[in-house]
């Protein structure tokens, strides 16, 4: 069953989300009174319940795994990119050391065949015709055997650096192994959720799904309505301003994209693939993946709670989505699942956070 139509039942049900404001954002329109969703068929009603909680589960594993695919995919970028910086470090600095091997080489033979100061000074001094001309040269093999252990110290100190770029490529290359293989193990666990919530899907008669259906939309009424009714009308009624503006309306424009995981547009999201783009559109460069906004994004009370601000959900901040206001969020759901108009209260919120 798509999740879409799942929502829309419960947002029909609610009657407490005005479209207007996500058609427009600089207008909404109030609340009309709430109908509550018709009562499901009494089809093995426990049964249906466990099924609606290993279903609701299965996708939120979905989600965490695909948090730590994103998390696991944004390293992979770095590192690779680490890795090429190293290399190309390694490449200039293999060019240094052999340039001063070859200065060594050359100061060497220069010296074994008698050149500025080597061999026997006396003995030079006595075979020397001109003494004098040869004690006035002494400051300058000096300074010449001063560069020779000057470029020794260059060489030892070039090779010095070439092994640790070296040790630092491996380190870099292990670390990028680890990472590809959580992110395989991450695709894993995220086949592994939605094949096995297919199947109890799947398992379904007509009448069962119909039941599930209407299951889902009452365990969604009660918890919106729940949830509206921890905030007043003033709190539910603000509009949106400034760059959320353009952050829901971007939104707005992506409904019906399918979800995909490690996605962020434009044909296909995950959930804070929506979100960040999102306020990429209104101007604002905001963290990747939800975890990171979470940490790093301003958190705001709930009651304070403005269009265009980013709510994320259960424990772990494995998902988030942008409010339009009137208790509406527009959000990538789940694998499987397509960018749709939501019950912000229909999820156990985590906190808000504002990103401008």
């Amino acid at each position: 069953m798509p999740r879409t139509r799942r929502w829309n039942l419960a947002l029909l049900a609610c009657a407490s989300l005005a479209l207007t404001p996500v058609a427009a954002p600089s207008a909404q329109a109030a609340p009309v009174p709430a109908l509550a969703p018709a009562a499901a068929p009494e089809v093995h009603g426990s049964r249906l319940a466990a099924l609606q909680s290993e279903i609701a589960s299965l996708y939120q594993q979905a989600e965490s795994a695909t948090a730590a695919y994103d998390a696991a995919t944004q390293a992979i970028t770095r590192e690779q990119a680490q890795i090429l910086a190293l290399a190309r470090a390694i490449v200039a600095e293999q060019a240094q050391v052999d340039q001063l091997t070859s200065l060594v080489g050359q100061i060497a033979a220069g010296q074994y065949n008698g050149d500025a100061l080597g061999g026997n000074q006396t003995l030079q001094l006595l075979l020397a015709r001109d003494p004098q001309q040869y004690l006035a040269q002494l400051p300058l093999a000096s300074q010449a055997m001063t560069s020779a252990a000057t470029t020794l110290q260059q060489l030892r100190q070039a090779k010095a650096t070439l092994t640790g770029y070296g040790g630092q490529a491996t380190a870099a290359w292990e670390i990028l192994a680890k990472d590809q293989g959580a992110a395989a193990g991450a695709v894993a666990a995220i086949k592994a959720r939605l094949a096995r919530a297919q199947a109890l899907l799947a398992s379904l008669s007509g009448p069962e799904l119909v039941a599930f259906q209407q299951l889902q939309a009452q365990t969604a009424y009660a918890a919106q309505m729940a949830w509206r009714g921890s905030l007043t009308a003033a709190e539910l009624s603000r509009r949106a301003t400034g760059a959320a503006q353009a952050a829901i309306a971007y939104a707005v424009a992506q409904i019906g994209k399918p979800y995909l995981w490690g996605a962020t547009g434009p044909r296909s999201f995950d959930c804070s693939g929506l979100t960040m783009r999102a306020w990429q559109a209104a101007g604002v460069d905001i963290p990747r993946t939800s975890q990171d906004q979470w940490a790093q994004l301003r958190h705001v009370p709930v009651a304070d709670l403005r269009p265009g601000d980013l709510i994320v959900y259960f424990h772990g901040a494995t998902h988030v989505a942008l409010y339009v206001g009137d208790g509406a969020i527009i959000q990538a759901p789940h694998p499987g699942g397509v960018v749709e108009l939501a019950a912000a209260g229909s999820m156990p919120i985590l906190g808000v956070l504002r990103p401008d």
